[in-house]
């Protein structure tokens, strides 16, 4: 039985898998672009109206970014049995309502905890504590 926990935040997920008394560890980075949207600039003509920025655009991107980055990790998972995701903030919350709609995915979720940022070794020993009282 292959059983996997995930924690992971907007910069990175760590993906610990446990098969018998093998641990196997994998890191998938984000590559979501954290951007601090600027006033917009003055055009050419003395006392004109400044020129606008989108940020729509910029939330859109972002959206799109994190949908890559939750399906990048739902691969990397789909041939596990059963399923724990932590975190600090609200990448949790995104990654499980990806994973309720992923095929496959949203019957082997246990459970979505609250992890604050922690070492590997005490993510290790999170993951296998969570599967040891299940």
């Amino acid at each position: 039985m292959k059983q996997t926990g995930i924690w992971l935040d907007f910069d990175h997920a760590n993906i610990i898998e446990l098969e018998g008394k093998k641990v196997t560890k994998n890191i998938i980075a984000s590559n979501i672009e954290d951007y601090h949207l600027k006033g917009g600039s003055r055009s050419k003509v003395p006392w004109g109206p400044m020129e606008k920025t989108s940020e729509s655009k910029h939330l859109q991107r972002r959206k799109q970014q994190e949908k890559a980055y939750y399906k990048a990790i739902c691969e990397a998972v789909e041939n596990s049995d059963e399923l724990f995701v932590m975190g600090p903030a609200e990448a949790k919350v995104g990654l499980q309502k990806f994973i309720e709609g992923y095929k496959n995915l949203d019957d082997i979720l246990l459970d979505v905890q609250v992890a604050d940022s922690i070492t590997e070794n005490q993510k290790v020993a999170k993951v296998k504590a969570f599967f040891a009282e299940s």
